[in-house]
């Protein structure tokens, strides 16, 4: 049976890397504009993109 790409490993890395890239571009833009909240918000995609892999791997599929 054949798996979906972004239900793969792969896949999933490649969402990450593309939120890490669009949240680059928004803290880029808060901080030019002056809107902090963007800057955050970017920031926080940042965070909770680089966190995928561990808590894919330590956590979720630990379980099965």
């Amino acid at each position: 049976m054949k798996n979906s790409f972004f239900k793969t490993k792969e896949g999933g890395l490649t969402i990450a890397f593309i939120i890490i890239m669009i949240s680059f571009f928004l803290i880029q833009w808060g901080l030019s504009a002056g809107m902090d909240v963007l800057a955050y918000a970017g920031f926080i995609l940042v965070i909770v993109s680089m966190l995928y892999s561990p808590v894919k791997v330590f956590i979720i599929d630990r379980k099965k």
